[in-house]
């Protein structure tokens, strides 16, 4: 070992950020839109004319997708796929991979080079060629965070009864359906009995998937994976060909959205309570269409085309959207297909993503499904890193990007705490270790330079850093074995910069319940400070050489949870807005995102036997693990229970009903807040939750079942929506959806009738409505309250109403432009009924002049 090797993980370093662009000649699959509707919007004999319009509903008048007419209209799009392909290209040149009916009038084909794609587009009914993109994956105390126990359950009959009827898919990684959380009938109320409205089927694979997985509560399970297998990416040892769940992350989604009640979390022996998914009784319709490398969006088409064809009623997805050729998200093939997914009556719940905390990262673009952003519950694993001149690191356990300064990150550990001499990993290495190789062995990668018995016994101190693409989890786990192996009394983890790491970094990482107590500091300034400690009580030798180890530390056991963090909190990891209209020309869209946020931070969920998703947690029943993906199927338990409650609601009721709920504050009625960025590049900052962090607010599960009022948008006011995105014209819009624009001149994005107001350049004056309708079983009298964002002045009239049940009313929003300040600023509107209710919106401005 020597200098050779420093460059050479240099070199795999910068390695490790080259992207290569794909070649020209190179075989790729595409996804081929084609125009006319799909079948969801189809209602009647089959229109054999590429000029179909769509004429869609919502609620519970669902397309039958399973009459003799549908199936005719089915194989019709089908043949006219083949037809466009044997008009464009040579015969035996492609390979052609699905067909789209439900969701989308498209197909995905297999060519041999690009020129075949230009032929493809070239076709005159051909709408879009998009390349095949690969997309990436985005509890026993988040119900009682939530209030279920006290709040929605009882109003459904209790958990035994909550989600009855209800049919979530998850597209995910699939599902291991031994597992307790799905498996177990004793912690069934009853039976799960026939469902009518249940269309779908499950694939068995004896080896891993074998009869009876399917139960009732597991309805259905398919696979999808063509899209996988055309780019060779499938790996059979352990993707397997089945919807059995390689990977881990499909099986901790599902329990959380509809994990059965009361099931013990047991991990490494350690009890930490009893689980329970938000919807306990519904029942989970799995599609795989991730792998444990990704997946493609055309398998990921050809779940969700599936999963509306089946007769779900809420699909809860937490993976990546697609970038648009055209520059504009919403008309991309994913977003298009929600759209078409919508328009049947199902809810669509989607990750925002986990690219924060920086603004304009959404992952999830429309308007007409549900962006959940993650947040912090209040559940905390406190841990403490001691040291004898008794400064306290107190690490609260929260996987953020950085943390607060003067926290470290405790992994659970179960020795108690006792005082233990520390050592520094360079000082640990036998004496011909070159000082060039001390650092780089310093982040404990490599048992081998180690001094076994200088390290007994001792907790040992090494450097940190994410290299060769690894995982910061995956380094973590390695060093621990080498602590391990080292027998040491444990691990600290520093975070600082050097030759090697390059620059500082923030870091993102679960707590993993090892048996060595194990903490990680990712605040340099802590970092360093505790380094220094150890300097100064550490004697050395004229030469350097150590002769007595007096710096001690202690640490302690950190599996019992404790409930007391400021909670609900953006995490630095969820996406924030706004989000584009249009991403070539940087315009920024009229519309609120994220929707609203869920916890998502340290979940505890059900793990695949085989699952390797998290290092840590392999061979075990459960998981912490964090993520938008962690909050997304939060949400779409809740929807499960708002739509048992209210099987007649549309799915923009719905949408709305959660938004207008949402809670501003925390459990401690101060404002919500959100991790920031900050000056310091291993830390974030706090700061007040504007709509772009938190959207409208942390999601109420009891209030979102009874909320006054609601706002109603159906397929028509989403492609008026689409007609006035800047850069779209009306032929685009038709070609994508199928229907007309319908908007009067003048008419803008923002006049959406979302439970929102955003206006991204205001100019003078501007007046939107919004129509509200009354869903409370009585009359109510409704008054106004006005929250100005700075430099805008509102008005709104009517300022006060009475709506008896069922009935709706237009109301005016003018906003004037007072003064200008570069940025958007917030404010809301507040109408309070007299019979109890609260509806609140937020509204966000730029104001671009004043005039």
């Amino acid at each position: 070992m020597n200098s050779l090797m420093l460059l050479s993980m240099c070199i795999m370093m910068l390695a490790a950020m080259v992207v290569a662009g794909p070649h020209a000649k190179s075989p790729a699959v595409y996804v081929v839109r084609v125009k006319g509707s799909p079948l969801s919007t189809f209602r009647g004999s089959p229109d054999l004319q590429f000029t179909s319009t769509a004429h869609p509903v919502q609620g519970t008048n669902r397309p039958d997708f399973s009459s003799e007419a549908a199936h005719a209209y089915a194989n019709h799009l089908s043949g006219r796929h083949d037809m466009v392909l044997e008009e464009s290209l040579k015969s035996g040149s492609f390979q052609k991979i699905y067909s789209y009916t439900t969701v989308l009038n498209a197909f995905t084909v297999k060519l041999t080079d690009h020129e075949q794609a230009k032929l493809l587009e070239s076709h005159p009914h051909v709408v879009s060629v998009e390349r095949d993109q690969l997309l990436q994956k985005s509890t026993t105390h988040t119900p009682q965070f939530l209030n279920l126990p006290k709040g929605a359950w009882p109003v459904l009959n209790g958990p035994e009864n909550a989600g009855e009827g209800m049919v979530i898919g998850m597209l995910d990684t699939g599902i291991d359906p031994a597992h307790v959380s799905f498996r177990d009938k004793k912690l069934w109320s009853k039976p799960y009995g026939h469902l009518n409205k249940w269309k779908g089927g499950c694939e068995v694979v004896e080896e891993n998937f074998p009869a009876g997985s399917c139960n009732g509560k597991v309805i259905g399970a398919k696979y999808f994976a063509r899209g996988i297998m055309a780019a060779d990416m499938f790996n059979e040892t352990y993707d397997f060909a089945s919807p059995f769940d390689g990977d881990g992350h499909g099986t901790h989604t599902s329990s959380i959205a509809a994990g059965s009640s009361g099931v013990p979390v047991v991990v490494k022996g350690y009890n930490y309570g009893t689980a329970s998914g938000i919807a306990p009784r519904a029942r989970i319709a799995v599609y795989k269409v991730i792998y444990r490398d990704g997946g493609f969006l055309s398998d990921v088409l050809a779940g969700l085309d599936q999963a509306t064809h089946d007769g779900v009623d809420v699909v809860s997805i937490s993976l990546g959207s697609t970038n648009s050729a055209s520059g504009v998200p919403c008309l991309n093939s994913f977003d298009v297909a929600l759209l078409f997914a919508v328009s049947t009556g199902i809810v669509v719940v989607h990750a925002a993503g986990n690219s924060g905390p920086y603004p304009s990262t959404m992952n999830s673009y429309g308007p007409w499904i549900i962006s959940v952003g993650a947040s912090i519950s209040d559940r905390t694993y406190e841990n403490h890193v001691i040291t004898r001149n008794n400064h306290d690191y107190i690490g609260t356990g929260s996987p953020v990007k950085g943390q607060e300064i003067e926290s470290a990150f405790r992994m659970p550990g179960t020795r108690p705490p006792i005082w233990y001499h520390l050592i520094y990993a360079e000082d640990a290495l036998n004496n011909d270790t070159e000082d060039l190789d001390a650092e780089f062995y310093s982040y404990c990668q490599n048992l081998a330079p180690f001094n076994a018995t200088l390290v007994r016994n001792k907790v040992l101190m090494c450097n940190f850093v994410e290299y060769s693409g690894n995982s910061a989890a995956a380094e973590f786990e390695n060093a621990v074995k080498v602590a391990t192996s080292l027998n040491a009394a444990g691990l600290i983890m520093l975070n600082k910069a050097s030759s090697l790491s390059m620059k500082l970094q923030r870091v993102s990482m679960d707590p993993v319940p090892y048996s060595l107590p194990t903490a990680f500091i990712p605040d340099s300034d802590g970092a360093s400070e505790l380094l220094n400690f150890y300097n100064t009580r550490t004697k050395r030798d004229s030469q350097g050489n150590i002769v007595r180890f007096k710096a001690r530390v202690k640490m302690n056991d950190s599996r019992q949870a404790l409930f007391k963090l400021e909670a609900p909190r953006v995490t630095s990891f969820s996406s924030r807005g706004p989000v584009y209209a249009n991403t070539i020309t940087s315009v920024v869209a009229d519309l609120l995102k994220p929707d609203l946020v869920a916890p998502g931070n340290e979940i505890w969920g059900a793990w695949a036997q085989n699952g390797i998703d998290v290092t840590g947690f392999v061979g075990e029943s459960f998981a912490m693990i964090s993520g938008t993906s962690m909050a997304t199927p939060h949400i779409a338990g809740v929807v499960a229970l708002v739509k048992q409650k209210h099987p007649t609601w549309s799915t923009s009721a719905i949408h709305s009903a959660l938004l207008t709920t949402a809670s501003t504050v925390d459990k401690w009625n101060k404002t919500i807040l959100a991790e920031q960025p900050s000056a310091s590049p291993t830390t974030t900052a706090l700061g007040p939750a504007s709509p772009f962090d938190v959207g409208s607010g942390a999601v109420n599960v009891t209030a979102s079942m009874d909320p006054g009022l609601v706002f109603e948008t159906d397929f028509q006011d989403y492609v008026n929506f689409l007609c006035t995105l800047p850069g779209v014209d009306a032929n685009t819009v038709q070609d994508s959806t199928g229907a007309t624009c319908n908007v009067v001149a003048g008419a803008r994005s923002s006049d959406l009738n979302v439970p929102s107001i955003t206006i991204a350049n205001l100019v003078g004056k501007r007046e939107v409505k919004r129509t509200v309708k009354n869903v409370f079983d009585g009359a109510e009298k409704y008054t106004v309250a006005v929250t100005e964002p700075t430099g805008v002045a509102v008005n709104v009239h009517p300022t006060s109403f009475t709506l008896r049940a069922s009935e709706s009313i237009a109301v005016s929003v003018s906003l004037q432009a007072t003064g200008t300040n570069g940025a958007f600023t917030f404010g809301s509107l507040v109408w309070t009924g007299d019979r109890g209710h609260s509806v609140r919106i937020p509204v966000s401005v730029l104001v671009g002049e004043v005039l």
